[in-house]
């Protein structure tokens, strides 16, 4: 089934969360940037994950940086936001 990736309205992210890699300990910033998936039968919203190592406020920083990036649908992306907001200890 073909798709097509769609930002929908921009490449500004819609959220931007710093926290902690869950493995190794160090700061962390994720990007989540809306997409609409097109498929032949509908629209589906999904989200756009990018995460790079540090600690990063700076847009040109971010630019720069290497990233990790992966599309999650809105379940996956409301967990990864719960998961990186309210780590278990």
């Amino acid at each position: 089934m073909a798709q097509s990736l769609v930002a929908e309205h921009s490449t500004v992210p819609s959220a931007v969360l710093h926290g902690t890699h869950p493995l190794r300990g160090y700061p962390v910033t994720w990007h989540l940037t809306p997409l609409r998936v097109h498929t032949r039968d509908q629209a589906a919203a999904e989200f756009l994950v990018e995460r790079a190592d540090g600690l990063i406020d700076d847009p040109d920083v971010w630019d720069l940086a290497e990233k990790d990036t992966t599309v999650l649908t809105t379940a996956e992306a409301s967990a990864l936001v719960r998961r990186i907001t309210h780590p278990m200890h």
